[in-house]
């Protein structure tokens, strides 16, 4: 599945917790209407690639055409501004098609993404353990302490079975403002104000747990909302 987001990162310089490189494939491609570049890399594992559009006049609507060609099944994908994605090789090789389905000139350039972690949360975990899916269905809250670049929580409280926790929980990695970044004020709200825990209970907090059982570390957050007593998930994946 292809996986995109309009290309609003820059490259950070000076003190940065987390940075997001460009390495051009190819840059200024000038397409006709109904004109295509295919961009082609080798590689051995998965390669995050994007696009972005360069011309003076932004298009006004889906402008770019993008089809991973060495897919099986490639499934076309178009946006006005750009996308990025993280793509698999097949027999080494990743083909990505552009093609303007536009009615108008699109420039565009091309690039492969490296990111660099540098968050504090980082110093947490071991980046090649993939982790295993963990839920916390909070009935109240204790504390929270934030690191000072933001990049991660400690927090305490009581799930709804009774038992206390305390659990790190990393909101980004390598794009500073990503991901669920609102959780923490929220949550520090609560502590601050002692907002009465029936407001918010129970708290769903739902990540990968790459620490263990004595330090857990949550990181890729899919879920942090309050208010949900239907979330659904299996038993075996809930902090008890």
């Amino acid at each position: 599945m292809l996986r995109s987001v309009l290309c609003l990162t820059i490259l950070c310089t000076g003190t940065v917790y987390g940075a997001v490189k460009h390495i051009p494939i190819r840059s200024g491609v000038a397409l006709k209407p109904g004109e295509a570049y295919t961009a082609r890399v080798e590689s051995a594992k998965p390669v995050e690639i994007g696009w972005t559009a360069v011309q003076a006049n932004p298009c006004t609507m889906d402008c770019i055409r993008l089809t991973l060609m060495s897919d099986t099944n490639p499934l076309p994908f178009a946006s006005a501004r750009g996308a990025q994605g993280k793509y698999t090789p097949t027999n080494g090789k990743i083909i990505v098609e552009y093609k303007n389905v536009s009615q108008q000139p699109v420039t565009i350039d091309v690039y492969r993404l490296e990111r660099t972690c540098d968050a504090e949360a980082c110093k947490l975990f071991d980046p090649s353990k993939k982790g295993n899916w963990l839920v916390f269905k909070i009935d109240e809250f204790k504390s929270i302490t934030n690191s000072t670049d933001t990049s991660y929580s400690v927090i305490s409280g009581v799930v709804e079975s009774g038992r206390a926790f305390r659990i790190h929980v990393v909101w980004w990695t390598d794009e500073k403002g990503a991901g669920f970044m609102g959780c923490p004020r929220w949550i520090k709200g609560y502590v601050d104000n002692h907002t009465p825990k029936e407001k918010y209970r129970p708290y769903i907090i739902s990540g990968m747990n790459v620490g263990d059982e004595n330090n857990i570390v949550l990181k890729s957050i899919d879920d942090c909302v309050p208010l949900a007593p239907h979330f659904g998930v299996p038993e075996k994946n809930v902090f008890k």
